[in-house]
């Protein structure tokens, strides 16, 4: 037979109920990043038909707080989407796109748009590196072509 005891510590509650112990999160020690001085509206950028044209129907799914804007559409029957995020102000330093992607190796495109796996295209607006995925059954130039013409509009809107 085995037998536990408890013991229980007698006096008063620390006064800090969070001490400052190595190798432990304190509140507020991770960096908040500001909110950027311009947000903007994904959703807005691109109408239900320009979208309708490439996936059907679907749902919209704004992420406001995800870099200055982004936003979702997604066909629900067959999982084909667009996705526009929007850069922070600054984010493309000298109206470049920083050297590297962060979605891999790259091909240039038109207008200093970069194409990268996944369907994704990176491009710069207003100072912003930004990017659009589209998932379709679209392969190849067709794809790239209608990833581009996205792109256009959505740089006209802004």
């Amino acid at each position: 037979m085995t037998c536990l005891a408890a013991l229980v510590a007698c006096g008063p509650a620390p006064a800090d109920p969070s001490p400052n112990l190595p190798g432990l999160a304190q509140p507020g020690a991770l960096p908040q990043l500001p909110k950027d001085p311009a947000p903007v509206d994904a959703c807005a950028l691109l109408t239900t038909a320009e979208v309708t044209e490439l996936i059907g129907d679907h749902r919209v799914s704004p992420q406001p707080n995800l870099m200055a804007g982004s936003c979702t559409w997604v066909n629900e029957d067959t999982y084909w989407s667009v996705s526009v995020s929007i850069g922070r102000s600054g984010s493309a330093a000298d109206g470049q796109l920083p050297a590297e992607s962060d979605y891999g190796p790259t091909e240039p495109g038109p207008d200093g748009i970069r194409f990268a796996p996944g369907g994704i295209a990176e491009f710069v607006l207003d100072g912003r590196a930004c990017d659009l995925q589209l998932v379709t059954d679209l392969r190849g130039d067709p794809q790239r072509q209608a990833a581009a013409r996205l792109i256009g509009l959505v740089r006209g809107r802004v």
